[in-house]
């Protein structure tokens, strides 16, 4: 059901029959956002040309000022796996740098892998990305790195660069 506060799920219980009170629950469907689009457009056509998918469950935003502007950025953890129909995955760190009227693309870089490191996004200070790791140990398998570590990452002359 639409109307003009956009898509909804619509759950009505009339309840009386001696007036016309409907009890309804409305769950509101949120339109996508600008700067949910520009994301998913760039995230789905790297998807494409890699052959792969991305595990949209897993994919974290976070707004902070990046390049110094005092405008909002946003950086996009996402993962894209299933590549050429194997099991592998990749995480990728991708900053949208705000242009006062929306958001354009401006750097990417692989931060995790299948057999290698897991990442969680978790935070924007000073203009430094930081991410908590799980590290493979040599007696870990393939899927399952347990050494918890930290990464920081830095957007600077239009790259990411990890800061050892």
């Amino acid at each position: 059901m639409r109307n003009r506060f956009g898509p909804l799920k619509n759950n009505c219980v009339i309840a009386s029959a001696f007036s016309i009170l409907a009890i309804c629950s409305f769950e509101q469907v949120p339109a996508q956002s600008i700067e949910t689009a520009v994301i998913h457009r760039f995230i789905s056509q790297q998807a494409k040309r890699e052959n792969g998918e991305e595990y949209k469950q897993a994919r974290k935003l976070l707004k902070g000022d990046i390049n110094g502007d005092k405008k909002k950025d946003i950086v996009v953890l996402y993962t894209l796996e299933g590549f050429n129909g194997s099991n592998n995955y990749r995480q990728y760190l991708a900053v949208f740098l705000g242009t006062g009227k929306g958001f354009r693309y401006a750097a990417k870089e692989v931060v995790g892998e299948h057999a290698g490191r897991g990442v969680e996004l978790k935070s924007i200070i000073g203009g430094r990305i930081n991410l908590d790791t799980m590290e493979p140990r040599k007696t870990d398998p393939a899927c399952c790195p347990s050494k918890p570590g930290k990464a920081r990452y830095l957007f600077a002359a239009g790259k990411l660069r990890e800061l050892k």
